[in-house]
């Protein structure tokens, strides 16, 4: 019985990694609920068309998507590995893991949301906008954490103290 329990574990544990394996990166649709969720879906779009135009230019297969995503995990989660595609998931894993870590943007009051980055990510690869292109997304992005900043700094400012009315009172002076 006991022998059994443990070959249904192992032959599940080979489905999970078989299944992750052979995991296809493609463009989905998503729905955004949330400010924090848009900002964490459009900064993966937005990014997702950089890294598309300056890294894969040459190869923009699923494998190359797939690699780069895989390494991005990989990084997120501290492990390591090899090649370019490797080098620059490591790269962006380690950004994520940082906004996780501090915060979306930098930004405290921020949730980092992997998932919905790796979303947009993704579909700003595969060239999929859902709706909203790169630039949009970048604007919206911009538009954003500029408002945010601004309201921020406008809680954190100092309330303007009342200064005193000038006196009335007549000085001696030297003459």
């Amino acid at each position: 019985m006991k022998k059994q329990i443990g070959f249904m574990l192992i032959t599940v544990l080979a489905v999970f990694v078989l299944a992750s394996c052979s995991k296809k990166y493609e463009a989905k649709d998503v729905k955004l609920k949330t400010q924090n969720d848009s900002l964490n879906y459009t900064l993966g779009l937005a990014n997702g068309e950089g890294i598309k135009n300056y890294y894969l230019q040459k190869d923009s297969s699923d494998e190359a998507i797939k690699a780069l995503i895989n390494a991005l995990d990989k990084a997120y989660s501290s492990k390591e590995s090899g090649n370019q595609m490797y080098q620059l998931g490591y790269q962006i894993g380690t950004s994520l893991k940082y906004q996780k870590e501090h915060g979306l943007m930098g930004d405290s009051t921020l949730v980092f949301d992997t998932k919905l980055f790796k979303l947009g990510l993704v579909n700003g690869l595969h060239g999929f906008d859902g709706g909203m292109t790169p630039q949009q997304a970048q604007e919206y992005l911009q538009k954003t954490m500029t408002q945010l900043q601004a309201k921020k700094s406008a809680q954190q400012a100092p309330v303007n103290q009342p200064q005193p009315a000038p006196s009335d009172q007549k000085t001696d002076s030297v003459q």
